[in-house]
C-alpha cells in the first residue's frame, strides 16, 4: 500500500512539473514573439519615412563635419530628433519633429545636404 501510494505522489509530481516547464517555454515563446513585434512596429511604425539600409545610431556618433553643419539655425531642434546612418553610402538621416511638423534631412559624411537616396 505505501508503494502505490509512494508511486501515485511521484507520479503527480513529475506530471506536475511537466505542465509547468510548458507554461515556462510557452511564456517565454511569447515574450520573445511579443518583443519581436515591439522592435517591428518601432522601426516600420513611427520611423515609417526611414528609408531601407539606415540604422538609428546616438548623435556622438556623428562626424565632427556634419556635427558642424547641424549648428544652423534651419537645423534647430536637431538634438531632440532622431539620428540614422546607411553604411553602405555613408550618408545619414536626421528626423526632427513629429507629425505635419516633422521634418527630415540626408547629409553626406562630409556634412553636406544630399538629396533623398
Amino acid at each position: 500500500m505505501k508503494k502505490i501510494m509512494l508511486t501515485m505522489a511521484g507520479a503527480l509530481f513529475i506530471g506536475v512539473a511537466a505542465v509547468n516547464a510548458q507554461d515556462t517555454t510557452r511564456t517565454q515563446t511569447k515574450s520573445t514573439t511579443q518583443t519581436q513585434q515591439q522592435q517591428s512596429i518601432r522601426q516600420s511604425g513611427a520611423n515609417s519615412t526611414v528609408p531601407k539600409g539606415y540604422t538609428q545610431i546616438k548623435s556622438n556618433d556623428l562626424p565632427s563635419s556634419l556635427r558642424t553643419t547641424l549648428q544652423g539655425n534651419e537645423y534647430s531642434g536637431w538634438e531632440s530628433g532622431t539620428v540614422y546612418q546607411n553604411r553602405t553610402n555613408n550618408q545619414y538621416l536626421i528626423t526632427t519633429g513629429t507629425g505635419p511638423d516633422a521634418k527630415t534631412y540626408y547629409f553626406d559624411r562630409d556634412g553636406k545636404r544630399v538629396t533623398k537616396p
